[in-house]
């Protein structure tokens, strides 16, 4: 065996790498347009806005495959509805809101926030997509592996065939 032999084994793991990857982002794409989207209010969410506590997380990030699309309003009720503007807070798709440090509330830091939002509801299309992505992201973990131990065995043959080519007197 030469290391010649190896170009179509190296190349088959190279194009099933390329070929999971592709096919990972186009699923995780397709979930996303045929995904149900759900409106949410938390009610009385805390607005901690002291470094570096200044984070919130929503109640509904808990579900799975939860994926926060936007935030809709935020609304600080102290006697009239005030609407906290968007420049006052970021937020990530797990929903976690960081707020704006100059951010300050007269009197109780609670605001009601609403969100626009998907996850994987039981029996729903965007679950069994979901599930079909987290099979093959296991799947996908193992490429790593199957480099390693190729990568493993063309030193190991480099090695046992230098040592194993006798000199003959």
């Amino acid at each position: 065996m030469d290391l010649n032999d190896m170009y179509p084994a190296v190349l088959t793991i190279v194009l099933i790498g390329l070929i999971l990857g592709i096919g990972i982002y186009v699923m995780a794409e397709v979930r996303e347009e045929i995904a149900t989207d759900h409106t949410g209010t938390d009610f009385e969410v805390n607005v901690t806005a002291t470094s570096p506590a200044n984070t919130t997380t929503l109640s509904d990030s808990t579900a799975d495959g939860y994926y926060l699309k936007t935030i809709d309003t935020v609304v600080y009720d102290n006697g009239s509805a005030t609407v906290i503007p968007a420049s006052n807070y970021t937020f990530t798709t797990a929903g976690v809101i960081t707020w704006a440090d100059e951010l300050v509330l007269v009197g109780d830091n609670r605001v009601n926030v609403t969100t626009t939002y998907i996850y994987d509801a039981t029996n729903s299309p965007e679950e069994a997509v979901n599930d079909s992505l987290e099979g093959l992201a296991d799947f996908a973990s193992w490429i790593a592996v199957i480099v390693v131990v190729l990568a493993a065995a063309i030193v190991l043959g480099i090695v046992l065939r230098s040592f194993g080519q006798g000199r003959s007197a």
